[in-house]
């Protein structure tokens, strides 16, 4: 199957549902919030770009 684009829509990404290529996908991709429990052990929150990028430009402000 061949999305709108014209380019080949891999078996397992039709498998999955998907009618689009990824080029051509609205869905955005995840990014991360760390957070810091203590000196070593850290951890990731998986969240939305938009929070993302709240956090980080809320981290960087004087």
């Amino acid at each position: 199957m061949y999305c709108r684009c014209g380019t080949n829509i891999p078996r397992l990404r039709l498998d999955m549902g998907y009618k689009t290529c990824v080029n051509c996908s609205t869905t955005q991709t995840y990014s991360y919030v760390p957070i810091i429990e203590h000196k070593t052990g850290n951890t990731i929150q998986i969240v939305s770009q938009e929070v993302s990028a709240a956090v980080h430009r809320s981290w960087r402000r004087k």
